[in-house]
């Protein structure tokens, strides 16, 4: 058994289906109209139309003549009431909803139906495949771009920008755009250790609110001092993606700042950028080349900081979506 409101039949559909040739017969549960209605935000296809696409996709694979098709007014639809059903497929992200039908089924004392989990199909943006982002013409039912990756930043500076955007570059190609806003990190001038990541998700989310529903990705950028070992700080950079759902991270490479240095930070509640305009003499360094370019002798460069941390905080969605996806 499986079910589904199948919009518009995509890649990641034909995962759940390819499972039904495992079975001697398959019942699938297409939603109402009204179910449809109730509970998904893209515009309703009709269930006619619904249907006729379920069918169609369905004997290209040559499965039409082993499925029946039933219409469902409900998340469980008949599997909950259904004797001598043996398992139900459903994606990764649904299972939950399996594991409430097999609650039901336990009440009614039907024995339990066994769960096949699919893993869900990743689109070129590094996000699920949905019906929702094929109706906005965002992406084909391959998962193949139709329109660039909206990005906020929770920054107007120009030289963490200038990172964030080669680091979406080398994720996304040209396939890209990108706008900052600076936002309030809710932190100290200069955080320390976990307050920088704390720095970094409130801008992430901050931006996503700012943007309302109107990017794929917010991205929250700190800075910090860590303390990894005594008398031994180092500045990093971390990098929050946030999607409106899940928060990865990522940082960049550090370099050690003096203890006096750090103690002028905490003595004075002040930031890196303002001890040193007064030891240097370069005002707002941090939209230059940052304290980092100062001490390495130009050799390094803050943005260089920024593209690491926010590459490596889209780490985890690069192996789920371009790794895992492919097995």
């Amino acid at each position: 058994m499986l079910g589904g409101t199948f919009s518009c039949i995509h890649e990641g559909h034909l995962r759940l289906f390819r499972e039904c040739k495992k079975f001697g017969r398959a019942t699938i549960g297409l939603t109402s109209d009204g179910y449809a209605r109730r509970h998904k935000i893209y515009p309703l296809v009709p269930y006619k139309k619904r249907l006729a696409a379920l069918k169609g996709a369905l004997s290209k694979m040559g499965l039409l003549g082993k499925c029946r098709i039933m219409e469902i007014e409900s998340e469980g639809g008949v599997a909950p009431t259904i004797m001598d059903a043996d398992a139900i497929i459903v994606s990764e992200e649904t299972r939950g909803a399996a594991e409430r039908i097999n609650l039901l089924r336990k009440r009614r004392r039907l024995p339990p139906l066994r769960i096949i989990s699919v893993p869900l199909l990743y689109g070129e943006d590094l996000r699920k495949l949905s019906c929702f982002d094929i109706c906005r013409g965002i992406a084909d039912s391959k998962g193949k771009l139709g329109k660039p990756v909206i990005f906020q930043a929770g920054t107007e500076n120009p030289t963490k920008l200038l990172g964030a955007r080669r680091a979406l570059s080398r994720v996304f190609g040209r396939k890209f755009s990108l706008s900052g806003h600076e936002e309030n990190s809710l932190v100290r001038a200069h955080p320390f250790n976990s307050e920088t990541f704390v720095g970094a998700k409130n801008r992430a989310h901050a931006s996503w609110k700012r943007a309302d529903g109107k990017c794929a990705y917010s991205l929250g950028i700190e800075s910090g001092l860590f303390s990894l070992h005594p008398g031994i700080h180092v500045d990093i950079t971390v990098c929050c993606v946030y999607d409106g759902r899940e928060e990865t991270y990522g940082t960049g490479m550090g370099f050690v700042v003096s203890e006096k240095i750090v103690n002028m930070i905490k003595r004075n509640k002040s930031d890196l950028g303002k001890v040193m305009a007064g030891l240097a003499g370069i005002r707002k360094i941090g939209r230059k080349h940052g304290a980092i370019g100062h001490f390495s002798a130009h050799v390094l460069h803050r943005s260089e900081q920024i593209e690491q941390a926010t590459v490596c905080a889209f780490v985890p969605r690069l192996y789920r979506a371009r790794v895992e996806n492919k097995k």
